[in-house]
């Protein structure tokens, strides 16, 4: 038999269906899904993982490895626009609108 400690700041609401309070623990190989009693008896998966390896909700390793559509790494714009002048503006007076 597997334990699973529970922190305090757990979520209190099925990890699968997202209604019925927290009644139990799933032990797996990637740690511990909470879950109520239906859920657990009908052996449903959490629906997201809320905090994946990076902490960004929705984020997997295989999302970051494809990029935003599966078309690898970030690019450049094909036209990023016109350069930043030089030397930047003065800035405003205090207490006027920024022109």
């Amino acid at each position: 038999m597997t334990t699973a400690t529970v922190s305090p700041t757990a979520v209190t609401t099925c990890e699968a269906c997202w209604v019925n309070p927290v009644e139990g623990v799933r032990v797996t190989a990637d740690g511990a899904d909470l879950l109520c009693r239906a859920c657990a008896v009908g052996g449903y998966p959490r629906r997201v993982d809320l905090f994946p390896p990076y902490g960004i909700y929705g984020l997997t390793e295989r999302r970051i490895e494809q990029g935003r559509h599966g078309s690898g790494p970030p690019q450049t714009p094909p036209n990023p626009g016109p350069p930043l002048p030089h030397p930047p503006p003065t800035p405003s007076p205090p207490g006027t609108p920024p022109v």
